[in-house]
């Protein structure tokens, strides 16, 4: 058990009642993603007793991608697999309208195998990750993490005051069980001991749940019976088929799953370290290879693509339980489910509303996760743009969607799904196009007499110029800072300063004529100590702590050379 707010951290082994209301709390929060095989099923036009078998097999795809996400460890011949954080896998709006498509034009046969060439693709650029980072820098993931939260508080209310596009009305038939169950989890979570936070969304759905059926509105009844478990296990549900012309609507997808599951994992690696400085990309490629496994598994059993669920990274900190155990509960779970006859129905019965009212409370987390993720890095103009841009293009496919039906081709149209899309390409095309000819080196040549400030306001105007990140410049600026102390005593004339920022590392060297800066003697009051030896010898060992990497050498004219490195 942790401390503060990581009450169960990671590996924490949560008490009982504990671990099955927070696998309870997930599970009724994932519930509502089991709207999108629903609707994939009706665009089909299959009958009611296939509509139960589909969500009976969409669980299980659940629960199965789930376990691959939360594993984190290697499986059989594979790497590692999975993020090994609380982050379970649901169905995702970013494969639905090409789902859709797909199902009206070739039925399920084509969900499926359209959706096995997009968890293949997933699978595929998990492995080549560590070469495309410079064009997935963090800002845009910080995008990506706000741009969901947004997307998935907006879909939240509509489905708290009933709202139907189609009608272009709201009915608020179920709000006031909604705004019941969103009392109770914000009351809980603001006011409760740690052991009521830890149920908050549980005891607000449950809340508005009573509310919902007290005011006279019934739960939903989904019209599919109940058939035995060897009624389920018959596979394969439907024969996948392929078809090139549907190909780019799910690669779009996958695009767009891949950049919001690093977003996800991002946020989850931030939740669980307070000491976080930077992504874990092998955390990352073992996350996305995760999340491609799960979607072809989906495929293969005959449903559509699964993604990491941002809601659960939202309701983890929201309740302070972060246990992988929990995960792999979750998981558990829904493959149980999936062979309880009937489990189906009684999923789809909690009120629509209601979940809405989690899935809101949950979405405050995420847009404020977004918000931090963009303050770890120091915004020039450039970056600036491509996140502003991107957030206002993206947002505004919801707000004019007349504009872009009319002037986006059929061919893009099948692209450009969501606004979380839109907002995507925007800032990944920014990114790429200034990158073009972008300045990544500065240098000054700087006087030990000029003194420390000189130096710093150089380190912090190039910093700010390269977009790095605000905790690794200040390192970098206490390293130069420490060589200022020791420069007068080395130094004979002006020093050159060179600094290199990019993706992976910030680079600063200093060259001078004069003498090296080494270990020095250790302190002693003796006085025949050589007391500059001492305490240069005492700022390098200060250097190399803070520095991720140092390097010293002679250059061929003569001059000294000290390079320091800071991973970011």
């Amino acid at each position: 058990m942790g401390s503060g707010r990581l009450r169960y951290d990671l590996e924490s082994h949560p008490p009982l009642p504990v671990l099955i209301g927070s696998v309870a709390q997930h599970m009724g929060l994932m519930a509502v993603t089991l709207v999108f095989p629903l609707l994939v099923a009706q665009a089909a036009g299959v009958d009611a007793e296939m509509q139960r078998r589909y969500l009976d097999l969409a669980m299980l795809a659940m629960g199965v991608a789930t376990l691959f996400q939360c594993w984190g460890r290697p499986i059989l011949f594979l790497p590692r697999t999975g993020c090994g954080y609380l982050l379970p896998a649901v169905f995702t709006a970013a494969y639905l309208p090409a789902a859709l498509y797909a199902a009206r034009a070739g039925g399920l046969e084509a969900v499926a195998g359209m959706t096995i060439a997009a968890g293949l693709a997933e699978v595929l650029f998990s492995r080549v990750m560590h070469r495309v980072r410079p064009f997935l820098p963090i800002e845009i993931v910080g995008l990506v993490v706000m741009l969901i939260g947004i997307i998935l508080g907006v879909v939240a209310i509509k489905l708290m005051v009933g709202y139907s596009q189609s009608m272009a009305q709201v009915t608020l038939t179920g709000t006031g069980g909604a705004v019941a169950g969103l009392a109770v989890m914000i009351a809980l979570a603001a006011w409760g001991s740690p052991p009521l936070r830890a149920m908050a969304v549980l005891a607000g759905l449950a809340a508005g749940s009573a509310v919902h059926l007290a005011l006279g509105f019934g739960a939903p009844r989904p019209e599919v019976s109940v058939k035995p478990l060897l009624e389920l296990i018959r596979w394969p549900l439907v024969v996948p088929s392929f078809s090139v012309g549907l190909l780019p609507g799910f690669l779009a997808g996958a695009l767009a799953c891949i950049l919001r599951s690093f977003g996800d994992m991002v946020a989850s690696q931030r939740a669980n370290d307070p000491q976080w400085r930077r992504p874990d990309y092998a955390n990352i490629e073992a996350g996305v290879l995760a999340d491609g496994l799960g979607t072809l598994f989906a495929g293969l059993i005959g449903t559509m693509g699964l993604n990491t669920y941002s809601a659960s990274v939202g309701l983890s900190v929201a309740t302070e339980v972060k246990a992988r155990r929990v995960g792999l509960g979750v998981g558990l779970g829904w493959i149980a489910l999936a062979f309880i006859p009937g489990s189906s129905v009684v999923v789809m019965a909690i009120p629509r509303p209601v979940l809405g009212a989690a899935l809101l409370f949950a979405s405050a987390f995420i847009v404020l996760s977004g918000i931090s993720i963009l303050g770890q890095r120091m915004l020039d103009a450039r970056r600036t743009i491509v996140v502003g841009l991107g957030f206002l293009i993206g947002i505004s496919f919801d707000e004019i969607p007349d504009f872009y039906a009319r002037v986006l081709s059929e061919s893009a149209r099948e692209l450009v799904t969501s606004s979380l899309v839109l907002g995507l390409f925007t800032a990944l095309a920014l990114n790429a196009l200034f990158r073009i000819g972008a300045v990544k080196s500065h240098r000054l040549v700087w006087s030990p007499a000029e003194g420390h400030a000189a130096l710093h306001q150089f380190l912090m105007d190039a910093a700010a110029a390269d977009g790095a990140r605000t905790e690794e410049v200040g390192r970098i600026a206490q390293i130069a800072e420490e060589f200022a102390t020791a420069a007068p005593s080395l130094a004979e004339g002006p020093v050159e300063v060179t600094t290199r920022f990019d993706e992976f590392v910030l680079d600063v060297s200093f060259a001078w004529a004069g003498g090296a800066l080494q270990p020095g003697p250790a302190p002693s009051f003796d006085t025949g100590v050589d007391e500059d030896a001492m305490l240069n010898g005492i700022t390098f060992h200060l250097i190399q702590r803070l520095a991720d990497r140092t390097h010293r050498r002679t250059l061929p004219d003569g001059r000294q050379e000290l390079r320091c490195e800071v991973d970011q």
